[in-house]
């Protein structure tokens, strides 16, 4: 009889599992090169205002990925736990890869546009379902947030890495050479990929898998991921629209958010991500998410270049903390033989809010301007984050 994951003997030889083990760094370095493809496409909304599209419409494009990750997301969590995640993840690398390249050749607006990017979401879901999954697997679960929180990290590195060195390829070659060097990461993933060793999963033999629908209503599961629906709509908003919006107050290097942001992940991963898995997820993440509100907010004061860099390091800061608390309670809330469904939950959840996000905010910017945009998204976050901390669950 197949022995539980959680018993005391097996707790005890998993918490001295290396945290920088051969598979989580391998794993870490796939996710790491599908996202430095993924966030390069920050860039494209320049591209869409330069063939004459609006505010709508590159709300319209850069939503429909989410609309793919959202649709294909479900799926995607219920066919790893049933037939493992490792050639999910490569898979995702490929497809990104294949997506990017044709937008090379693409010299005005066309369907192609939504189209391709609808393939990305797909790309993404099946890439950060099955490497949040795995990282998960050969993590040990006493650090677990932790884990997560450094694997993202890396991944959250290319907000600010992707953009800037985009931008200079961009600048000294065009956008053709940008989208061909862009899809190189996307191989570069796939290889990774290939070479790493999912673990057994030892569950199965006495665990039966639920259903995607149960769960999500699960005590405290729920609760979870209301409030990543709501964070996930200011978060994809702002990613979308800061190079537009650093335009309009006149701010050429709109990177300077990105590099403030990545700089205040990092340092609160590094220093502060034992945190949650010490004090309770939810103890930490409430007040990050108010942080990250106020970050949002902050940026619908802003007119120049330091108070852009000012909300990009408490935007940082708050998301740094508030992201891998809220994944690991999902997971912790979760079976392990439905660990894929519950990095499933959270993906979709913070996807359908930044889909929601970036379509509604869009029309807000183009009828009433930026400004308001970002503080009815700011409003909104801080609403959420009470909603959850009077009905969230810690454990």
């Amino acid at each position: 009889m197949a022995q539980h994951l959680d018993t005391p003997e097996l707790i005890e030889t998993d918490s001295q599992k290396p945290l920088f083990n051969r598979d989580f760094i391998l794993i870490t370095l796939s996710s790491f090169f599908f996202f430095f493809n993924f966030h390069s496409f920050v860039l494209l909304p320049i591209r869409i205002e330069d063939l004459g599209g609006s505010e709508s419409v590159i709300g319209f494009i850069m939503g429909a990925a989410a609309m793919a990750t959202i649709l294909t997301t479900p799926a995607v969590g219920i066919f790893i736990d049933k037939w493992g995640k490792k050639w999910f993840l490569a898979f995702g690398g490929l497809l990104m890869a294949m997506t990017t390249i044709p937008f090379a050749y693409l010299d005005s607006l066309s369907l192609l546009f939504p189209l391709l990017r609808i393939l990305q979401g797909a790309a993404l879901s099946l890439c950060f379902v099955s490497a949040g999954t795995l990282v998960a697997d050969v993590s040990a679960p006493r650090r677990r947030s932790q884990a997560m929180g450094i694997f993202g990290m890396f991944s959250i590195l290319n907000f600010a890495l992707a953009p800037l060195v985009g931008k200079i390829v961009l600048q000294s070659f065009g956008f053709e050479t940008f989208f061909m060097f862009d899809g190189a990461f996307g191989l570069m993933a796939f290889v990774m990929a290939v070479f790493v060793r999912e673990p057994p999963a030892l569950s199965l033999h006495y665990e039966k898998r639920g259903s995607f629908i149960k769960a999500v209503m699960k005590p405290g599961v729920i609760q979870a991921a209301f409030v990543l629906i709501v964070s996930g709509s200011g978060f994809v908003t702002v990613i979308s629209f800061i190079p537009v919006f650093a335009s309009r107050i006149k701010v050429e290097a709109f990177e300077l958010f990105f590099l403030a942001y990545v700089g205040a992940v990092i340092l609160v991963r590094v220093f502060g991500g034992w945190m949650p898995d010490k004090y309770g997820y939810k103890k930490v993440s409430v007040p990050a998410l108010f942080l990250f509100s106020l970050s949002i907010l902050g940026l619908s004061f802003s007119s120049g270049a330091y108070s852009l860099i000012l909300s990009g390091v408490f935007f940082g800061l708050g998301q740094g903390l508030f992201y891998p608390a809220i994944y690991a309670l999902i997971i912790n809330l979760s079976s392990e033989a439905d660990r894929g469904k519950a990095v499933s939950i959270c993906s979709v959840s913070f996807t359908f809010g930044g889909m929601l996000g970036v379509f509604i905010y869009g029309v807000v910017a183009e009828l009433w301007g930026f400004n308001l945009m970002f503080a009815a998204s700011g409003v909104l976050c801080l609403l959420g984050s009470l909603v959850f901390s009077f009905t969230g669950r810690g454990r």
